[in-house]
């Protein structure tokens, strides 16, 4: 059996760079801390964190069903690996131009905007699956009680951690946005090619 801590930083990591790249819960984050306050901010992280944990948890439930089948293939580890560098090098030359959405709904609360937002997002579900079977290369997982407790944990706090940071630099990103989004897209490119090769020499080994 796996050492319990390598579930809780597994899931913190892959969260944690899975929400990195500029998507509409981040902007919503970003505009909702400008417009208001970091508090409310800080709901919106806190609720689409929560939301992450079921989108984790059922992509888990879904990866179960293949991780056989690509442990037992050489030819699909490859190509997970080489899908990683295919990232890399589209996350490298990604030209970004986000653009904030106008507030329609003032009504509505930030703890369930954030619900909304990040349960609408059609991103999650399958970074998760392929995330799952990224982790898989490195790590036999077993996705059961105290180890699943502790994996969805690692999520939680790696969204928050994630979405924490883009309440705290709100103001410098929504003035420096197009810039900003370059800045992530290099890095995580950067992370994407190591994780990339790393599989790519696993698969290979």
């Amino acid at each position: 059996m796996e050492n319990p801590a390598l579930y809780f930083f597994a899931g913190l990591l892959a969260c944690f760079l899975g929400t990195l790249p500029v998507g509409p819960v981040n902007l919503v984050v970003v505009k909702t801390t400008v417009d208001y306050s970091p508090r409310a901010g800080l709901q919106i992280a806190l609720s689409a964190s929560i939301v992450e944990i079921f989108q984790a948890a059922i992509a888990i439930f879904f990866g179960l069903l293949i991780s056989d089948f690509i442990e037992s293939n050489m030819y699909i580890k490859l190509v997970i690996a080489m899908a990683f560098i295919v990232l890399a090098v589209v996350m490298y030359l990604r030209k970004t131009n986000p653009q904030f959405q106008a507030d329609e709904d003032r009504g509505i609360s930030f703890f369930r905007r954030g619900l909304l937002v990040a349960g609408l997002n059609p991103q999650a579900l399958p970074f998760w699956i392929f995330a799952l079977a990224a982790i898989s290369q490195y790590a036999n997982f077993v996705y059961t009680g105290y180890y699943l407790a502790l994996f969805l944990a690692g999520v939680l706090l790696g969204k928050l951690a994630a979405l924490y940071g883009y309440v705290i630099a709100s103001g410098y990103i929504k003035a420096h946005l197009t810039h900003s989004c370059r800045l992530v897209n290099k890095v995580l490119a950067a992370v994407l090619l190591l994780i990339g090769l790393s599989q790519l020499w696993n698969a290979l080994a």
